[in-house]
C-alpha cells in the first residue's frame, strides 16, 4: 500500500526536526559556527529564504499536528513558525537595518548567550522530532 501524503509530510516534519535538533547541537559545541552564519545571513534575499523556509515548515506542522503524539502543541507551534515567516518576510521588506541592529546586539552578548539560544533550538528540534516520529512496528 503507497504511503499517503500525511505519512509523508509527518516524516519530512520529523527529519525536519532532527536537522534543527542537529544545528541546536552544533551551535552549543561550536558557536563560532553559528556566529560566522548569522553575519552572513543579513541581506534581504537571505531574509526571504528563511521566510520562506518558515512559512512551510509551519504549514508542514500545521498539517501534520493530527496525526502526531502532540496534536494541540505542534498545531500552535506551526501557527506561531507561520508567523514567524510572515515576520521575517517584513523584516526583509522594510526592517533589514533594524534586524542587522539586533542580530549584532546578539552576537555582542557573548558565546554563552548563543549557547543559550542554541539550547532551545535544540529543544525545539527535539520536541518536533519525536512529535513527528514514526511509530514503532510490532515485531
Amino acid at each position: 500500500m503507497p504511503p499517503h501524503t500525511s505519512d509523508i509530510l509527518k516524516n519530512i516534519a520529523f527529519v525536519v526536526g532532527i536537522l534543527i535538533l542537529a544545528v541546536g547541537a552544533v551551535g552549543i559545541l561550536v558557536p563560532a559556527g553559528l556566529v560566522w552564519i548569522a553575519q552572513h545571513s543579513l541581506s534581504p534575499g537571505t531574509f526571504y529564504v528563511i521566510a520562506a523556509v518558515r512559512v512551510a515548515l509551519g504549514l508542514v506542522l500545521i498539517s501534520v499536528a493530527s496525526a502526531s503524539r502532540a496534536p494541540q502543541t505542534l498545531r500552535v507551534l506551526g501557527y506561531l513558525i507561520l508567523l514567524a515567516g510572515v515576520a521575517t518576510a517584513l523584516t526583509g521588506l522594510v526592517g533589514i537595518e533594524r534586524a542587522r541592529v539586533i542580530v549584532e546586539w546578539w552576537l555582542k552578548q557573548g558565546f554563552g548567550v548563543v549557547r543559550l539560544t542554541c539550547v532551545l533550538v535544540l529543544a525545539l528540534g527535539a520536541f518536533v522530532a519525536y512529535a513527528c516520529a514514526p511509530a514503532r512496528r510490532a515485531a
